[in-house]
């Protein structure tokens, strides 16, 4: 379940639901924000500063709290079995705005006073982790809807009432399976050992959204609805286009809300209404961020969509 467990690691505060990007054939679609998980190795141990220190003993440095942006290193563990279950030793630093619930409760409260070199060991379980494990999930399926070649232990992703769901397969015969849609970690104690890298103010988020030529007014999308959308994607610094569904002849189609596009789409395209066409300014913390995206856009790159 690692893949599992890495892809549900940034989660909304409330619904748990994923805000990583997904791999796919464009631009908007495909890539990471820099507010995705990235990871490299970690040390762990103290906690700094020592409890009942005053502010004076930081110094300059910088301080998290809501609103400041900051990069971590962390390793996650269980805390029956000691086991990890996921670090950023191989992938890079986790960068993420305190208090926009774009991480677990427990880690966005945990970081909160620490600035860069600070590590700490913060408590993952219950509701500030993955949550507790509810049994009413564990639900019975008919076997003859399950995908082919479907293993016992196995992630699963079949379509609900509201989009796609993962479940593990827990049991099957002949004509019924066990599906458990609780989170693989749901209910399980864990530690994860935090050192932050980084404490800045977190870069501008707010994505423009300028009607070219209005819709209907009244059919705006709900999380998890499928859109089907032209587009057109320039670098705002220099109008130089690196995308376009035109170019390729057929739209783009993906569900919105749920973290298959870019942020600023994410954002953006929920406020515009059936048939409109908009004009989104996107800045690069809502789009690729520090990394970029290939050579087609360069790290930290403001991107303007004309998009319908």
């Amino acid at each position: 379940f690692a893949a599992a467990i890495a892809a549900c690691l940034l989660l909304s505060a409330g619904g748990g639901r994923r805000r990583r990007l997904q791999s796919g054939s464009s631009f908007v679609a495909g890539g990471r924000l820099a507010t995705t998980s990235q990871h490299a190795g970690t040390t762990a141990g103290r906690l700094h500063p020592p409890r009942g220190a005053s502010s004076s003993l930081l110094g300059r440095r910088a301080v998290a709290e809501k609103g400041m942006q900051v990069k971590v290193h962390f390793e996650l563990s269980r805390d029956d079995t000691g086991d990890i279950v996921d670090s950023s030793r191989q992938k890079g630093p986790m960068t993420f705005v305190c208090g926009s619930g774009e991480v677990l409760p427990g880690l966005d409260a945990g970081v909160l006073g620490m600035a860069a070199g600070d590590e700490k060991d913060v408590a993952l379980a219950g509701d500030s982790g993955f949550g507790a494990r509810d049994e009413e999930k564990v639900v019975d399926f008919p076997a003859e809807r399950l995908p082919n070649n479907a293993e016992v232990g196995s992630m699963l992703t079949l379509q609900g009432p509201r989009g796609p769901m993962k479940a593990i397969l827990q049991d099957l015969n002949e004509t019924t399976a066990m599906l458990d849609f609780n989170h693989p970690l749901a209910g399980v104690p864990l530690t994860m050992k935090v050192r932050v890298m980084e404490c800045k103010p977190a870069p501008p988020t707010e994505v423009q959204v300028e009607t070219t030529s209005p819709g209907d007014g009244k059919t705006f999308p709900q999380v998890r609805d499928r859109l089907t959308m032209h587009y057109t994607g320039t670098l705002a610094a220099t109008g130089e286009k690196f995308d376009s569904s035109h170019d390729r002849g057929e739209p783009l189609q993906f569900e919105i809300g749920i973290g298959r596009v870019i942020r600023g789409w994410d954002v953006g395209v929920m406020r515009m209404s059936l048939g409109e066409r908009a004009t989104l300014r996107i800045p690069a913390a809502m789009a690729y961020g520090e990394r970029g995206a290939g050579d087609a856009i360069p790290p930290n790159s403001d991107l303007v969509f004309d998009v319908e």
